[in-house]
């Protein structure tokens, strides 16, 4: 008997990458049925001469010794007939047909896989928050994917692990391939607590287009795509692109409006991105399949450390305007007035210090002082920058000064 593996095979070296696979299979059938029909297949259908001609040449024998190889070497391969095949890859219609997979090839099937991306050469503010939304998703049993490139994806794996969690990690080029050996030491880990998958056969080399594919992947197997840090010209854009065009949630932390490696990320806000400011952000955006567990271990630091700060203008009061609040509005803010008062809510005269926040981080404090506030309020208030808006709450949460109380909605934290 034949093993289907091999039609799988045949079929991924026939089309390559990027052929709208659903339509063929709606038409046809799964890889063996398009095997048996081929010649007819490849008179009907416009394919690229190079695919008619594979269609034709290629034949079953020729993928035994790769079959053979994998076996031997401990590489699954998982193809959309498996019910390990990620789910959420046939919502996109180049789905790769084989992927080849060392480690637990099993967790491919988890749903709740969340990206997490960002730049080569990450700021530290950044790389400390990579760190700590990648521990919160992780200890919460979220699977962390990501790309293997220097950087931030570095951070999302190595994360991911340290804190006991799993992490899913997609190559660019075949298993075997001696691309990025700095980072053979974390795919050799990632292969032995996650898993290490690629849909190019073992030892396919890297190639101009090789990037772009891989990133496809990544999006289209997460339920969302989490940006740390991303210029507009990168191919953290790129798979941000992926994911916009998949239907996929798209979750950005906001930056440096002045700096190069947070341009791509000040835009995808502007254009309706999910900003977040840490994991749990995340986790309560997901609340319906979310069940916190336990906190993450987080690593301390403080990214804000060398940023300088305007003692004096700390000392300034932010004056207050507001727009007349609907009927609604009033009855909503008595009910929260009342609950501010039984909890205690933390009042900038209160056993906080403020010492170290940077100006614009002050006056929204300032702004937030009165109760809980939505971020479009705080924008006009403050007459700040969104972007500068979002950074200065990243920042006040990264003191222990504020936190997210629902999507777009944040207050000071409780004594």
């Amino acid at each position: 008997m034949t093993d289907k593996l091999l039609y799988w095979l045949w079929l991924q070296d026939c089309l390559g990458s990027y052929y709208n696979i659903r339509q063929l299979f709606e038409k046809y059938g799964d890889a063996e049925a398009i095997f048996v029909e081929r010649e007819r297949i490849s008179k009907e259908e416009k394919f690229l001469a190079t695919i008619k001609e594979r269609f034709i040449k290629n034949k079953l024998e020729d993928f035994a010794d790769r079959l053979k190889f994998c076996k031997d070497h401990k590489i699954h391969l998982v193809t959309p007939d498996s019910k390990y095949y990620p789910e959420r890859l046939f919502d996109i219609e180049n789905y790769p047909l084989v992927l080849y997979v060392r480690g637990d090839y099993r967790i491919l099937a988890n749903p709740r896989m969340i990206a997490v991306i960002g730049s080569r050469t990450p700021s530290v503010y950044g790389e400390k928050s990579a760190e700590k939304i990648v521990s919160t998703l992780a200890v919460n049993d979220y699977i962390v994917v990501s790309g293997g490139a220097l950087g931030i994806d570095s951070v999302a794996h190595s994360n991911a692990l340290s804190t006991g969690g799993k992490t899913v990690l997609i190559m660019g080029c075949g298993h075997g391939t001696p691309y990025l050996p700095e980072n053979s030491a974390l795919r050799k880990a990632v292969a032995e607590g996650g898993a290490l998958v690629s849909e190019y056969p073992p030892y396919a080399p890297v190639t101009q287009g090789s990037f772009p594919r891989r990133n496809r992947i990544i999006s289209g197997m997460s339920k969302g795509v989490v940006i740390v840090e991303a210029a507009e010209r990168s191919g953290t854009f790129s798979t941000a692109n992926h994911a916009l065009e998949q239907g996929r949630d798209v979750f950005v932390l906001p930056g440096d409006i002045e700096s190069g490696n947070f341009a791509g990320s000040n835009k995808l806000i502007s254009d309706g991105a999910n900003p977040i400011f840490s994991g749990e952000d995340i986790l309560l955006f997901y609340r319906d399949i979310t069940k916190i567990k336990k906190s993450g271990k987080m690593k301390t630091g403080n990214a804000f450390e060398n940023i300088n700060v305007d003692s004096e203008y700390s000392k300034k009061v932010v004056p207050k305007i507001r727009r007349k609040k609907t009927k609604k509005e009033n009855e909503d803010s008595e009910t929260e007035l009342t609950i501010k008062k039984s909890d205690n809510l933390v009042k900038k005269s209160e056993k906080i210090s403020l010492e170290g926040i940077s100006k614009n981080a002050m006056i929204v404090y300032n702004i937030m002082s009165d109760g809980n506030c939505f971020l479009d309020d705080i924008k006009r208030e403050s007459g700040l920058d969104i972007s500068k808006v979002l950074v200065s709450l990243t920042e006040l949460e990264m003191f222990g000064i504020a936190e997210s109380d629902g999507p777009n909605r944040y207050k000071l934290k409780l004594i």
